[in-house]
This record gives C-alpha cells, structure tokens and sequence, in this order.
C-alpha cells in the first residue's frame, strides 16, 4: 500500500472510531447503556470490515487485473459472510438490533464523509 493509501486508511479508521465512540458516549449519557454497547458494536463491525477491505486492496496491486479481480469478489463474499456472522453474534448476545444497524450506518457515514473530504483536497 502507498504511503498516501496508508494516511487515507489511518484517517478513516479514525473518523469511525470517534464517531462510534461518540455515539455510544451520548448514548450513555442519556443512560441508554444497552443502546450504546449495541451501536459500539455496530461501529466496530464497519471498522473491521474497512480494514480488512484495505489489507486487501493493499495485497491487490501485487497481482495481475484477472488475479485482483478474483481476489476482490473474494474478498467481498468473505466480509459479507464475516458481517453476518457478526450480526448473528449480535443476536445472539441480545443487543438490539436496530442500533447495531445504526451504529453501523454512522460508521459508514463517518467513511463516506472522509472520501469525500479527501476527494475535495485533491480537486
């Protein structure tokens, strides 16, 4: 991975972090404790699931185009089970659901939000 690659993944995993962290902390705040552990939760599904999204592109650029492709669809079918397996956890531990979704949407947010603060630096 490029070192500008690298500055892009170190900022975004921390926009979700703080924006995961923030969440859960309001939540705690106006003592939703069981919300706020589920959308911790949530957020750290999204946070895994972006790092592991780019170790991956980081081993892509070793390969031919064919060979990247298949190593993407991969990669993708390997997190989609890996999200559900985590949703299934979830579940299973009796969070609620609906703010595990949330906590996940915000950290999606936070990421889309830094793209699209990076792509206007390079403009």
């Amino acid at each position: 991975m490029t070192q500008e690659g690298l500055v892009a993944v170190r900022g975004s995993f921390w926009l979700q972090l703080l924006s995961g962290l923030s969440g859960s902390l309001l939540l705690i705040l106006i003592g939703q404790t069981a919300f706020a552990f589920a959308f911790g939760y949530g957020a750290l599904l999204m946070i895994a699931n972006g790092v592991w999204l780019a170790t991956r592109l980081g081993r892509i650029r070793a390969l031919d185009a064919a060979a990247g492709q298949r190593s993407l669809y991969a990669g993708a079918a390997m997190r989609f089970v890996a999200l559900v397996a985590g949703l299934l956890l979830a579940q299973l531990l009796g969070l609620y659901l609906l703010m595990v979704a949330a906590g996940m949407f915000v950290a999606q947010m936070a990421l889309f939000m830094f793209a699209l603060i990076a792509s206007r630096k390079t403009v």
